[in-house]
């Protein structure tokens, strides 16, 4: 673990303007010189100014919280440089190595890269960054992460008709057919779940329906309610394990912060780090719901903000999140956004605003299940989750909660 204070992220900094590439003096035995040196020219290639940061986060720091997003941020913010920043997520003893890309401006889509280079190389931090880096730059991250998850991409599948149904695989000989239409019904909702979530982001809603093959004309495929039941529960809970896992980092990170108390304005943001973290824990320490969860996360991330602003000495407030999903990444944007007979303005993330932009609705927008059938979580009485946006209408969501609570 490499723990991130002010000098060093001025040598990171330094370094990156240099030749795009830093590595951590603890990662040189995974990332000798002449791989750090196909990495540099690899950056220099790069279609899209690219910053490679090579370290073991340690959930701890209170520059960073162990977040890959927040040192980004950080840099990002120091420098101005925009580009794609691709720095390794806190791993935890001999876990493989998972790169994450924090896009400025923001692109969601690069998550089929992360996987990939994950997949071929996840034990050679060094090669799986170098080939992160060839799939930025060739674009076939999306084709080999479908091919990976079993997922057709072209215009026709094997699967007997031109509707896309999976076909029921045949009974074995001597058997009457009755086992083999279960056993077949349970491979194709397997079948039907993994390659949805396989094609979603961990941070991403799944939707109640799926678009039409191109071979349909004009139709949608609706989830069976037991399939749609399934990703629902599989989404609710990587979205609970998020939220422990994020309040405990954030709870760590306070721990192991060193504060220097004549510092004014760091005291204001320590005590709301402090308040963000007591909330968050309260809620995930009760009974609660998923759309709870999601709220843990939220207040954990301004908790995770509010702490690195109280190492640096400063001030803060809280920024606003995406009105759509308050888990998306990146700086929102006030837009304006049509509902029904409104017009009415909320920030959003840069993906959202542009299908606004587009004329469309968000495919990404936060749901849970109501009565049965997904609902956008803003048409729920979910409390102040839902009148203040996760905090992205109101930015005093703490306040509003603590208020709810008496």
């Amino acid at each position: 673990m490499t723990r991130i204070d002010e000098p060093l992220l001025k040598e990171i900094e330094a370094e990156l303007g240099k030749d795009g590439v830093w590595v951590a003096p603890a990662l040189r035995k995974d990332v000798p010189p002449a791989q750090e040196a196909r990495l540099e020219e690899a950056v220099v290639d790069a279609p899209t100014p690219t910053y490679v940061v090579l370290v073991e986060l340690d959930h701890r720091d209170p520059l960073t919280s162990g977040d890959p997003d927040q040192l980004a941020n950080t840099i990002r913010d120091d420098t101005g440089r925009s580009g794609i920043y691709v720095v390794p997520e806190a791993r935890i003893a001999d876990e493989p190595y998972r790169l994450d890309l924090v896009a400025y401006p923001e692109d969601s889509g690069l998550f089929t890269v992360s996987a990939v280079a994950g997949s071929e190389h996840p034990d050679d931090l060094g090669a799986q960054t170098l080939r992160a880096l060839e799939l930025l730059e060739s674009g076939d991250a999306d084709r080999l992460h479908d091919e990976l998850n079993g997922i057709e991409t072209g215009a026709e599948t094997d699967t007997g008709s031109e509707t896309g149904t999976v076909p029921t695989p045949a009974a074995p000989a001597g058997d009457d057919g009755s086992g083999s239409d279960v056993a077949g019904l349970l491979l194709a909702v397997l079948v039907l779940v993994v390659a949805v979530v396989g094609t979603v982001r961990h941070r991403r809603r799944f939707p109640a329906t799926l678009p039409a093959p191109p071979s349909a004309t004009g139709a949608s495929f609706t989830l069976p309610p037991a399939v749609l039941s399934t990703v629902r529960a599989a989404e609710d809970r990587r979205n609970e394990s998020r939220a422990q896992a994020d309040v405990l980092a954030l709870g760590e990170a306070i721990d192991a912060a060193e504060l220097d108390p004549r510092r004014a304005a760091s005291l204001a943001a320590w005590q709301a780090a402090l308040d963000h973290y007591d909330v968050a824990r309260r809620i995930l320490d009760r009974d609660h719901s998923p759309a709870d969860a999601v709220g843990a996360t939220v207040l954990a991330g301004r908790g995770r903000s509010a702490l690195a602003a109280a190492a640096r000495g400063r001030g803060w407030s809280p920024s606003p999140g995406c009105y759509f999903n308050p888990l998306h990444e990146g700086t929102a944007a006030p837009v304006r956004w049509r509902d029904g007979d409104l017009t009415i303005r909320v920030p959003a993330c840069a993906p959202c605003a542009g299908a606004l932009e587009a004329g469309e609705e968000p495919s990404d927008v936060l749901d849970f299940v109501s009565e049965g059938r997904p609902a956008h979580y803003f048409r729920l009485d979910l409390g102040p989750w839902s009148t203040t946006g996760y905090g992205s209408l109101d930015p005093d969501l703490l306040g509003r909660l603590l208020d709810r609570r008496g």
